[in-house]
């Protein structure tokens, strides 16, 4: 009996996440920091929630997807306070969602940057992604940082990167062409032409 109690509160818990866009942490699953009113989409093999602990696991190929955020990891945990099941009325229900943890071969791909890594953490009140696990990465443009540790301050556009151990910190940063520069002004001189 408390088996099929806890598939229906979990299922109930699924519809909910999917229905309230809100209901996600809207920092993240947007492009910048401003959030985004699309629908979230989230599948994945399994659902399971426990509402005394205040948490809901997304269990196997998971992938999460709101406008041109795309989320993909093995396991995904959101973290809320208050009653899931009954939020406050004329409250609302983004400001019950206190954090996600996702683990095992996270890709995460916004129209910014994509990033790689073996567990990212986003807390929702302080707009801080988190990346962990050996050689986790993040690329924008041609520029990449690399190290066990990345810590995204995504509304005040900082990052950190933390070298472990044996493993440093490694960024690569590409620079256009004098011929791309040259070309992209208005004013551009033609080349002398040669004798």
């Amino acid at each position: 009996m408390q088996k099929a109690g806890h598939i229906v509160a979990g299922g109930i818990c699924f519809i909910w996440l999917l229905a309230a866009a809100s209901a996600w942490p809207a920092g993240l699953l947007s492009s910048d920091s401003k959030g985004s009113k699309e629908p979230i989409e989230i599948t994945a093999d399994r659902l399971v929630t426990n509402n005394k602990e205040k948490w809901a696991d997304f269990l196997g190929g998971v992938k999460a997807v709101q406008g041109k955020f795309t989320m993909t990891a093995d396991a995904l945990r959101v973290f809320y306070s208050g009653d899931l099941m009954n939020p406050p009325k004329g409250e609302g229900v983004g400001s019950s969602v206190e954090k996600f943890v996702a683990t095992g071969r996270v890709h995460i791909v916004t129209d910014q940057y994509t990033t790689d890594s073996h567990q990212a953490e986003y807390v929702q009140a302080t707009d801080i992604l988190t990346l962990t696990g050996p050689n986790s990465r993040v690329v924008s443009g041609g520029n990449t940082i690399t190290g066990p540790r990345i810590v995204l301050q995504r509304s005040e556009g900082k990052a950190v990167v933390e070298g472990a151990g044996a493993e440093r910190v490694k960024a690569v940063f590409s620079q256009e062409s004098k011929e791309k520069n040259a070309g992209s002004g208005s004013g551009t001189a033609k080349p002398a032409e040669k004798p």
